[in-house]
């Protein structure tokens, strides 16, 4: 398959070490400013068992995000962990769209081909993630 015009304007992003609440407010914020490509899906742990519990959201980010008015923004109970998968350019866009709302610090990166997986750590601006 070599349509990397659409695959590389997707960006993945996964939220772990957070509440359905935090992470619905991050998700939130990115539906503002870019179209969901896919559903949101969450995996892991049921209520109670201890597991791990990951929400994941498919953006695409081919259209300019607009930064989120500040009454709009999400509010977050702690530190959010995320880890976002795509091309160069749109994992860029999308930590940049993240910035106008959260406080974002990186965590680590690899680097391929033709994408990149970034893990952020995602806090209320004012905090220290």
């Amino acid at each position: 398959m070599n349509d990397t015009g659409s695959s590389s304007a997707q960006v993945t992003v996964e939220l772990s070490d957070c509440s359905a609440q935090d992470a619905a407010a991050v998700f939130d914020v990115l539906r503002t400013g870019f179209p969901q490509a896919s559903p949101a899906e969450r995996r892991g742990g049921a209520d109670g068992s201890g597991g791990a519990t990951v929400w994941t959201e498919t953006f695409d980010i081919s259209g300019a995000g607009e930064a989120v008015p500040p009454g709009d923004a999400g509010t977050l109970t702690r530190p959010v962990s995320a880890d976002v998968q795509g091309g160069y350019l749109a994992v860029d866009q999308l930590r940049a769209f993240l910035a106008s709302t959260f406080a974002v610090s990186g965590e680590g990166a690899a680097f391929g081909d033709q994408e990149k997986d970034v893990h952020l750590c995602l806090a209320n601006r004012g905090d220290n993630p």
